[in-house]
């Protein structure tokens, strides 16, 4: 689910009864991760969350790149894969005692 708060777009996903609150914009080229075509739907698996574009795979808790850096793209001379690898901002989240989703940011 996508949310919007205080002007950002936060990506919120629930893996084994944790909230996680990640941004919405990839990294790399700043496309979502979730938008609003069948093209542009992350997936979620083993606690991190895939872009659809490049697919790479960022930890939901910590925003932090596993594995490959943008395996769906070729590494061209000169410029490589594009942007220099970088990890996806997170943000504190957590569910409160009425139940709400509250994310910090």
């Amino acid at each position: 689910m996508v949310v919007e708060l205080n002007g950002t777009k936060v990506l919120l996903a629930t893996v084994d009864d944790e909230v996680y609150a990640v941004s919405n914009k990839c990294s790399h080229l700043g496309l979502p991760l979730v938008g609003k075509t069948g093209l542009l739907q992350a997936k979620i698996s083993d606690k991190c969350v895939v872009c659809p574009a490049h697919g790479t795979s960022f930890d939901l808790a910590t925003g932090d790149v596993k594995g490959e850096w943008c395996p769906k793209l070729p590494n061209l001379p000169l410029v490589g894969k594009g942007p220099k690898e970088a990890p996806l901002p997170t943000f504190e989240s957590r569910v409160g005692e009425n139940g709400e989703i509250e994310v910090l940011m």
